[in-house]
């Protein structure tokens, strides 16, 4: 790709060894699959978004048109990682750890960073299982609004969908799956910058591509001063039916936990790249989710609160945030508490994960139905 577009990519063999060389614990990285550094600037210049939606052509036109808007060159980090073992044991150390917290806003993302200098920030891409596929379509569901407001990532599909094609230079192709063979692969992208904020309250979902042009143009805030995020795409099971089977429930368990281990060995990385500096303190790491396969997938709120905080706990996340977009879920949030803390007592210092999942699927959580977005 360097040597067909003249683009800045630091290959992946070099990408991975500059993101062990940064992180202080190895285990974290371990299952690192593939990894590459890309010139911001570089990756939006030779691979422009390409929208078949008229109202989202409209809106990057006057983005780029009107606004000016010209990416910088800091570079954007793209990641894969193999699926990590879920660990044999669940401990009581773990399950009541204090310094390890979560809480529930009832809102949705800002991006709008709540920690210190020294906390990496990240946050949760509910994908499709293969990354931003329908970005240029007239769907706006999470996915496709995060694509929007971070043009570079939809030009990170392009570099994607192209790369096989123009690759000249050996170097590994980059997959854009999170999921194989049934297993979770998840994908982190760092530093991307989000250059606009869409007021989605009349257009989320289908309605985005009825709307008027001038309506549409008329809902974005630009952003001179452009946010810097970082995102954690997994793939929910989706349209099950009945009770949570052991098989569905260790697959989430397995994909957010190697999701936040990898967020966890990418934060000497991600604070390298946006300050140019490594920290010299150990750093936090906060990662931001909300419902989790819980829309057009059908799956039950109870049980994905419940499967995310325990997977956060196990991989040793500071922060786990909820961010639950109306302030109407008090039911779910107070079932999901209440099966936490009847889950491990504690005369038990651990439970086997066969077990845990057991007393998971002995709750009788029960699958929902599609909202359709």
């Amino acid at each position: 790709m360097a040597l067909a577009y003249n683009m800045k990519i630091i290959p992946s063999s070099e990408s991975k060894q500059r993101i062990w060389s940064n992180t202080v614990d190895q285990r974290w990285c371990s299952n690192l699959e593939n990894a590459k550094f890309i010139d911001g600037h570089d990756l939006f210049t030779y691979f422009l978004p390409r929208y078949i939606d008229r109202n989202k052509k409209a809106l990057l036109d006057d983005v780029i048109l009107n606004k000016k808007y010209i990416p910088s060159k800091k570079q954007i980090l793209i990641s894969r990682f193999i699926p990590k073992p879920l660990p044999d044991y669940y401990t009581y150390e773990q399950h009541v750890d204090s310094t390890k917290s979560y809480e529930f806003l009832p809102n949705v993302f800002d991006y709008k960073p709540i920690g210190g200098s020294h906390t990496i920030e990240w946050y949760m891409n509910f994908a499709n299982h293969d990354i931003f596929a329908y970005y240029h379509s007239s769907l706006l569901a999470q996915d496709e609004l995060q694509v929007l407001e971070c043009p570079q990532l939809a030009s990170l599909r392009e570099f994607l969908l192209k790369q096989n094609r123009s690759t000249d230079n050996g170097d590994q192709p980059f997959d854009s799956h999170v999921i194989e063979g049934n297993s979770p692969y998840p994908i982190l992208i760092g530093n991307v910058e989000r250059a606009l904020e869409l007021n989605t309250t009349n257009l989320y979902g289908h309605k985005f591509s009825t709307s008027s042009e001038s309506t549409v143009l008329s809902s974005y805030t630009y952003l001179d001063s452009r946010q810097i995020v970082n995102l954690i795409a997994i793939e929910a099971p989706k349209y099950g039916s009945g009770s949570y089977t052991h098989k569905q429930i260790e697959y989430i368990l397995q994909a957010c936990f190697t999701a936040y281990c990898a967020a966890r060995a990418l934060a000497d990385t991600i604070y390298n790249l946006k300050t140019d500096q490594l920290p010299r303190t150990p750093l936090k790491t906060y990662v931001h989710t909300g419902w989790f396969g819980c829309g057009a997938y059908g799956g039950d709120r109870t049980i994905m609160i419940i499967l995310q905080i325990l997977a956060a706990k196990m991989a040793g996340i500071d922060k786990l945030i909820f961010h639950t977009v109306t302030n109407d879920c008090d039911r779910e949030i107070k079932n999901a508490k209440s099966c936490l803390e009847n889950l491990l007592h504690r005369s038990q210092n651990q439970v086997s994960m066969n077990e845990l999942i057991k007393r998971l699927i002995d709750k009788g959580f029960q699958w929902g139905a599609s909202n359709g977005t």
